[in-house]
Formats: C-alpha cells, sequence, structure tokens
C-alpha cells in the first residue's frame, strides 16, 4: 500500500507539473486552478468527514471567511498574497475551534444543522457590516496575486496553487497515518473505547475542525485573488453542499478521493452547460448512481475491489517482533498498582444502582467482582473508569484519586479496560487494533507527524513491534490483516484484550469477558489471564462464569442490590450465606429444610 501511495504522489506531481504546459487557452488554465482551489477545501474537509465521521455543511462560510479576511487584509493593509492567506488561515482556524465545541453535546443531523447555521451568520454578516466588507456591492479591486511585493504571473500563481495542494494533499496523507489520523479513526467507530484507551476524543474533533478550516480559509484567500472580486452571493449553502460531495464522491478517508472528486465536481458542471434544462437533473441523477453503486466513493470501491482481486496475507511475520512480557513487564518488578474504592454511591434519577461500595484490589493479584445480574458491577466499573459520576465516595489507582478525572485521563494514569459488550474498531484491521490501543504510548507531535519525522517512523516502528508480540501472546497473529468486525465472537474477546494491554496498563478491567464463549475459549481465556498476573499486572475481573472465577482469582467481592456483601478468597465466599441467597434466593439452610419437607 505504501508503494501505491508513492506511485500515486508521483503521478499527481506530475499531473500537475504538465497542466499548464498542455492548457490551449488561459481559461483552461483559470479553471485548473479553480479546482486547485477546491481540490485545498476538499482534501481538508476530508479529515473531519474521513477520519472522524462528522459532517459539516458550513464550508462556505469558512470560505468566505478566508476570502474576506484575506481580500480586506490586501485592500486595506497591503498584505501580500502569502501572509494574508496565512492570516486568512489562521482566523478560520480560530472559528473551526469554536465549530468544534458543539461537538462535545451533538453528533449527526444537528450538528450539520449548527454548521449551517453558522454559513448563514457568516453571509449575513457579510452583507450587513458594509463598512468592512462592502455589504451586497462586495470588495472590489483586489489586487493582481503578489508575493513580498512581487507580482506573480498567470503560470506563477498557478504554480503556488498546485504547490499548495499538493503539499495539503501530502499533509493530511501523513496525518492520516500518523496517530492522530489513527485516534480520529476510532474515535468515529466507537467513541467509548477511544476514550478507554486514553483518546481525548473532543481535542480529535477539534483537531480535525481545525484542518478543514485553515484549508479552507487559505483557499479563500486564493479565490479572492483569482476573482480580483468577492461578495456574498458567490458563497452559498450549495457550495458546502458540492463541497461534501466531492470528499464523498471521491472517497471519504482516501488520500486522493477528495481530489478526484474536487476536479469532477469542478469540470462537470461546464460540461453539463450545453444541456441547459437537464444541466440540474443530469447532475444529481449521476450523484445519486454513483451513491448507490459506488458507496465508498470511486477511489474507495475500487480500493475494496483490488484488496479482493488481491488479498493480502491474513497472517504477520512475528520475526522482530517485541514479546508481550518484555513490553508489559513493569519497570521495577514487584510494584504492581493497587486500586481502592471507599464508598461509592451511584444514583441514576430515583435509583440507586451502587450503595457505599468500597472495594480493595491488591498489586499483582486477580480480583473478581461478582454479582447476580442488576447488582451493579457494570456500574462500578463504569465508575471507577470515569464514564460514570458518583454521587458520592472515591476511588484511587497508587494514591492518585480518579475520582472527577473524564474517562481518558483515567486511562492515562494506567487503568485498561474490556466491554461486556465488545467494543472493537470494526473498520480497522486487527493489528491497527492493537497499535491503537498502543496510542498514550506514543509521544510525537503533530509536526512530526505531518513531516513523517525519523521519531515519529521510529516511535512507529516500535509500536507495530509491540502490537504483533501482544497479537502473538492471545494467538491472533495468524489474523493480524482482517478486519477486526470479521473476527469471530471468540476471537473479539481476544483481540479486546490485547488491544488493552498495549497500553501497558497497570490494573486491567476485564468486564464478563468469558461471555458468549465456548468451554475450549474459557480455557483459552483462563490461560491468558493467568500470563497476564504473572507479569505482575493487578486484574479486575468482572464475571458470571464460577468455574473461572475459581480457577484465577485470589479474592472474590460480590455485590447485590449495589451494596457489597462480602469479599475474602474464593473458597470462603462460595459457601458464605449471603452470597448463596443473593444468587438462589434462599439460604443453604432454607433450602435443606424445603427439601426435607
Amino acid at each position: 500500500m505504501r508503494h501505491l501511495h508513492l506511485l500515486g504522489f508521483l503521478a499527481f506531481a506530475a499531473w500537475l507539473i504538465a497542466v499548464p504546459l498542455l492548457a490551449d487557452n488561459e481559461y483552461e488554465l483559470r479553471l485548473f486552478m479553480l479546482f486547485l482551489i477546491y481540490g485545498v477545501i476538499a482534501v481538508g474537509l476530508n479529515v473531519l468527514v474521513g477520519l472522524t465521521g462528522l459532517v459539516s455543511l458550513g464550508q462556505a462560510g469558512l470560505f468566505a471567511l478566508g476570502s474576506y479576511t484575506g481580500a480586506i487584509l490586501a485592500t486595506r493593509a497591503g498584505f501580500d498574497m502569502i501572509t494574508a492567506s496565512l492570516a486568512a488561515a489562521l482566523v478560520a482556524g480560530l472559528f473551526g475551534v469554536l465549530l468544534a465545541y458543539p461537538t462535545v453535546r451533538v453528533r449527526g443531523v444537528y450538528l450539520a444543522v449548527v454548521t449551517i447555521a453558522f454559513g448563514i451568520i457568516v453571509e449575513n454578516v457579510a452583507i450587513e457590516w458594509q463598512s468592512l466588507t462592502g455589504g451586497t456591492t462586495g470588495i472590489t479591486s483586489i489586487p493582481a496575486p503578489n508575493v513580498f511585493g512581487w507580482r506573480l504571473s498567470g503560470f506563477a500563481f498557478y504554480g503556488v496553487l498546485a504547490a499548495t495542494l499538493f503539499i495539503a494533499t501530502l499533509a493530511t496523507h501523513n496525518l492520516k497515518t500518523s496517530r492522530f489520523g489513527r485516534a480520529m479513526l476510532a474515535v468515529s467507530q466507537s467513541e467509548i473505547a477511544a476514550r478507554a484507551m486514553g483518546i481525548d476524543a473532543t481535542g480529535m474533533r477539534t483537531m480535525a475542525f481545525v484542518v478543514a478550516s485553515v484549508t479552507a480559509g487559505l483557499a479563500g484567500t486564493f479565490y479572492a485573488f483569482l476573482n480580483a472580486y468577492i461578495s456574498p452571493d458567490i458563497f452559498t449553502f450549495s457550495d458546502s453542499v458540492r463541497f461534501l460531495l466531492m470528499v464523498i464522491l471521491g472517497g471519504a478517508a482516501t488520500t486522493f478521493g477528495p481530489v478526484l472528486g474536487a476536479y469532477l465536481l469542478t469540470y462537470l458542471p461546464e460540461f453539463l452547460q450545453q444541456f441547459a434544462l437537464w444541466q440540474k437533473f443530469a447532475y444529481g441523477a449521476l450523484l445519486l448512481l454513483v451513491m448507490f453503486a459506488l458507496p465508498k466513493g470511486i477511489l474507495g470501491t475500487l480500493g475494496l475491489l483490488l484488496k479482493r482481486l488481491r488479498p493480502v496475507d491474513r497472517a504477520v511475520s512475528t520475526e522482530g517482533a517485541i514479546p508481550a512480557e518484555a513490553s508489559l513487564r513493569p519497570a521495577e518488578p514487584g510494584l504492581a498498582a493497587e486500586l481502592v474504592a471507599r464508598g461509592l454511591t451511584v444514583r441514576f434519577g430515583g435509583l440507586t444502582a451502587l450503595s457505599e461500595a468500597s472495594l480493595r484490589v491488591k498489586g499483582g493479584e486477580v480480583h473478581a467482582l461478582i454479582g447476580p445480574n442488576g447488582a451493579g458491577k457494570s456500574t462500578f466499573v463504569n465508575t471507577i473508569s470515569g464514564f460514570y459520576t458518583p454521587a458520592s465516595g472515591d476511588c484511587e489507582l497508587d494514591g492518585i484519586a480518579l475520582t472527577g478525572l473524564r474517562s481518558h485521563q483515567i486511562a492515562r494514569v494506567g487503568l485498561s479496560r474490556t466491554f461486556q459488550n465488545t467494543e472493537l474498531f470494526g473498520d480497522m484491521s486487527v493489528l491497527e487494533n492493537v497499535i491503537a490501543g498502543y496510542q498514550r504510548r506514543l509521544t510525537y507531535g503533530v509536526v512530526d507527524a505531518v513531516l513523517r519525522t525519523p521519531r515519529r517512523r521510529r516511535e512507529e516502528a516500535q509500536a507495530r513491534q509491540v502490537a504483533i508480540g501482544l497479537l502473538a501472546f492471545v494467538g491472533l497473529e495468524a489474523y493480524a490483516n482482517e478486519a477486526a468486525r470479521f473476527l469471530p465472537f471468540g476471537l473479539q474477546r481476544r483481540l479486546e484484550i490485547a488491544r488493552a494491554l498495549a497500553a501497558k496498563p497497570r490494573l486491567l478491567l476485564l468486564d464478563e469477558p468469558a461471555a458468549g464463549l465456548t468451554t475450549q475459549e474459557i480455557d483459552d481465556l483462563e490461560a491468558v489471564i493467568r500470563r497476564i498476573a504473572a507479569l505482575g499486572i493487578s486484574v479486575l475481573l468482572i464475571e458470571h462464569h464460577v468455574d473461572l472465577i475459581m480457577a484465577v482469582a485470589d479474592t472474590v467481592t460480590v455485590l447485590d442490590y449495589g451494596q457489597v456483601i462480602a469479599s475474602d478468597t474464593p473458597s470462603v465466599v462460595q459457601d458464605d450465606p449471603r452470597v448463596i441467597e443473593a444468587y438462589f434466593g434462599t439460604s443453604l439452610d432454607g433450602a435443606d429444610r424445603e427439601t426435607a419437607a
């Protein structure tokens, strides 16, 4: 795949160089320059739509914001095109941060409505603020494209636009294949799991909005210099729809899909002009045909077809992999983490799900938390991992207070977990899922990601080696390149454990890992838990399978109606009358008397 992308960028560069040499007239060159501007918008929007799965219909507003900022700075402050475009990108980026804020609470259609409202606000401000924007007349007499006072020829301006699109495409590709791109994909496919791995979902969505906004602002300034005139009626809602369609048509989350979509939707209206009355119908019909026939876009569908024709080997070589024993062993043996929860109470309206529940997981032990259905086990787990906030009580991990921290912050302290209902990143491969679990151990920054620095390459290589070692640890190396959603259920459980281990946790929380497994799979799971415990990792196991609990647990705590009714060794707990009554509805003595009668 890496070689295909390299060939793609070489072909892309050759195409951009050849176009001005083959253009028959100035109009053709200008139309292609317009495509380059739209392409910059599309590749930035692809980060938002393709990676985080968010839909923005406010790109025309950001495009207008960049155009007006650049035009005002050029006409009133004498800025050249480069400095004006950088200032416009900064302004648009700041508004991108503001647009990202609603994603904390709204998604889907509601978020789309928020972005539509933003576009309407920008349009009305452009109309009403006449002293700054010129009102409906717009801004005229925008100076010719220039760099630091040097006027650019048509071909030189083309070169700037072509270089900008090429760099933007390369930068977003590098971002997509980095830890930031994986984090965005993880958030879009399972935000709960992403947060449990230490990923700041809001931060990732904000970054995506900023990228989409900066590219739109940059393109807006270039458009102002190309057109030499801007007015509010140039930037309409239909442009926002068109920019979104560029991404979807070409193939969201692909590297060159948005570029292809921008090209098609720049030239398609020119071709359809000859059909006059049938123009809009033909335009819509073509888009509908592509959407139904190619749901992942043109390049996305071609990529799937290529994988079917030339499938990759599902297995991965373990040569050079870092064994799990080496990557998970604590730096200081004997200092396993201890979890202490004191008096946790959680209420949902009038229902008390947990009532003064306390628990202590000693360092290095396997501690089982059991109880009948509805006893409060899931509530307890979600509370200590930051998904619920207790009404009272507190918990800490090795003296570090967890109460009040968000889930991704708790994960960074050293708590990793699996889920009762598996939360995998289904469209990512098995290997990519585990590498995503390694996320909080990667330290390179955005600049390293975009420039693909040696630091990034070194850390990514190590992440891959650790991930392969963990797959071997749970017996999944033969499925490394398989999409996670296609794994059998039992193997999905193992994958979740491997992903949780990738973060090198101090405490591993397993939420009913044996649910739905066969007897043989439960035996395999028992062996995995024993091996994890042998590495000095503390384990909190929530489970219903008594045989598994008796085989691996050092301590068992029992919950019933949100209260702890017993906490001792497995042999003691299994004979506790309160535990028997909680499970069977009567004590052993009562059961014997009923039998005798």
